[in-house]
């Protein structure tokens, strides 16, 4: 069943183009009296035809015109609709991946890649169908079988009170079978984004996989959800086709009650009119041709109803990436596309936190009472897993919401201008971001105006370049994963990239965590000295290799406990 948070989400999408959408609607609305003209017209020159009489040129032009000019005002509304269709799912896509930008490695809480993949593509194409066909369609079914049944009632009340008797049928029982289809659309698409996570993820460790001989396992886990979103998949056809059956039914039996009626009318046999003709030939013929359509937008509701589910499906699984933006809680139902250009940010000197609460007040991610980190200090974040170093690194980097005051440079900062101060920040985490492609491509990433000899110094500076002056120098390619370099290897460009950037706060998630014990100590020893001059955050278990930083922060079970000095003055002097 449709649930007022996905009703208000939908009209929230459709809001900006409703001008549109109601000019489509009016469009289906004019063509109802055009089909009304245009039967008159066929059942007109169909009696003269019957009397042997030929119709004048007048009534053929006329049928001609009609025919034409409805089928122009139906072509104008499909066109319009598919129109604002594209418009609104190529905005949602932009707008979804700019929250997903915003959100950055946050975005992990959202879903995997493979499921936000999903999410960017088949359910935003799942809403084509309500905002293309089913939208316009709920003001023609309400117009085309009113003024249908006025018409008929001017020529026979009998079969207009028949078709208004049975009409009702026709969405009572769409309503009972969309009931069902609505969920199975809901399991379906559920389906779907699980196997699409599920591929990535198979796809991703593809290697791993190989070297453990394990790829039959992941091929029958594969064909096991492939089997599975078939069986959910048929059961949506199931629905739809019994939908569909239901609705011919009910039609199909009602116009045979008005034909037989009509019927036995132009026979003179009607139990109460014997000998009798109710209804002149010309009219029986012209009610006939209007009762088809007169329950037609009924049937193509029930038709494009599936659309309908769908698309209350794909708007319930795309709500958390929706409404998973970098504000405060209180500014949860604003968008960034809608929010004032915030002001250019000056340069980082101090940056002091107070009072601050990320998650739910009541059971908070991170709880920090005061903090206050300076220009030039290096800092170790330290504590268990899950205590919260991950977390603050997020709040500094402007991924994730909270609550609190914020200073810079003791002025105060608005938590919609925090995500601006990524501008001076730079990123790494534990596992390098590579690209395939090659060396040079990778650092394009970081600067895309950088020369070759800009990104020969950057490698040179963390030890890389003399081997791949070995390979292909900066055309050495990479492949998925960086993999054709070694753990240590792919850290040592990702801190190329990082050089080239050149931010002035460098914000490290768990470094080293899977380099081995060599490899960790060279990337430590290296960080010692390239992060000189800069305000740095390293998020570690340990600080083996780590002493050269100034200061560690200390959290526990999501709250900040200490903030002390590290190095000893003696042993900070001795790395500078």
């Amino acid at each position: 069943m449709r649930s007022p948070s996905q009703y208000l989400l939908l009209q929230q999408w459709l809001r900006p183009y409703r001008s549109q959408l109601s000019f489509s609607a009016l469009l289906a609305a004019l063509s109802v009296p055009m089909l009304i003209l245009q039967l008159w017209l066929l059942a007109d020159i169909a009696a003269l035809l019957l009397q042997q009489q030929a119709a004048p040129l007048a009534s053929w032009l006329s049928f001609a015109a009609v025919f034409l000019l409805r089928h122009l005002l139906l072509s104008g509304k499909e066109l319009l609709a598919q129109q604002v269709s594209r418009q609104v799912r190529r905005e949602l896509r932009q707008q979804l991946l700019q929250n997903i930008s915003l959100l950055g490695p946050a975005r992990q809480r959202v879903g995997a890649d493979g499921s936000l993949s999903t999410l960017l593509t088949e359910q935003v194409d799942a809403l084509d169908g309500y905002i293309s066909r089913y939208w316009p369609q709920l003001v023609q079914v309400v117009l085309a079988p009113l003024l249908i049944a006025a018409v008929v009632a001017w020529h026979s009340p009998l079969a207009a009170t028949l078709l208004l008797c049975t009409a009702p049928l026709v969405p009572l029982f769409m309503v009972l079978v969309g009931r069902e289809a609505s969920k199975a659309s809901q399991q379906q698409l559920n389906v779907l984004s699980r196997m699409g996570g599920r591929l990535y993820i198979f796809l991703q460790g593809l290697p791993l996989l190989k070297r453990f001989n394990a790829t039959v396992v992941a091929e029958a886990h594969l064909r096991g959800a492939a089997e599975q979103y078939q069986t959910s998949t048929m059961r949506v056809l199931r629905l739809a086709f019994l939908s569909t059956a239901v609705l011919e039914f009910f039609t199909s039996l009602a116009i045979a009650l008005v034909a037989l009626y009509l019927g036995l009318g132009l026979l003179g046999e009607l139990p109460w009119l014997k000998q009798q003709v109710p209804v002149a030939y010309q009219s029986a013929l012209f009610i006939l041709l209007l009762a088809p359509e007169f329950y037609q937008p009924l049937r193509q509701l029930g038709n494009d109803y599936h659309a309908k589910a769908q698309a209350q499906a794909a708007s319930l699984n795309l709500t958390p990436l929706w409404h998973a933006e970098t504000l405060t809680p209180d500014q949860a139902d604003a968008s960034p596309l809608n929010m004032q250009p915030p002001r250019t940010l000056p340069a980082f000197q101090s940056l002091q936190l107070q009072h601050i609460v990320i998650g739910n007040p009541a059971s908070p991610r991170l709880q920090i009472e005061r903090l206050s980190l300076e220009q030039g200090q290096r800092y170790l974040l330290q504590g268990p897993s899950g205590c919260g170093k991950s977390t603050l690194l997020q709040l500094l980097a402007g991924f994730v919401p909270g609550s609190g005051q914020l200073w810079l440079n003791q002025q105060p900062l608005a938590w919609t201008e925090l995500p601006q101060l990524r501008a001076q920040i730079g990123y790494l985490t534990q596992q390098a971001e590579l690209l395939p492609g090659t060396v040079a491509d990778n650092l394009r990433l970081a600067a895309p105006l950088v020369d070759d000899i800009g990104m020969q110094d950057a490698l040179q500076q963390v030890g890389l370049w003399t081997f791949l002056q070995q390979q292909q120098g900066l055309n050495t390619l990479i492949a998925e994963g960086g993999r054709g370099l070694s753990g240590g290897q792919q850290q040592r460009l990702a801190l190329a990239r990082l050089l080239l950037q050149d931010k002035t706060i460098w914000l490290l998630d768990e470094p080293v965590a899977e380099l081995d014990a060599d490899s960790a100590m060279q990337i430590c020893e290296l960080l010692a000295e390239l992060s000189q001059g800069k305000t740095l955050l390293l998020a570690s278990h340990q600080a083996q290799h780590l002493q050269w930083l100034d200061l560690a922060i200390t959290l526990a079970d999501g709250e900040l406990r200490s903030l002390h000095a590290l190095a000893s003055p003696a042993h900070h002097q001795e790395h500078q």
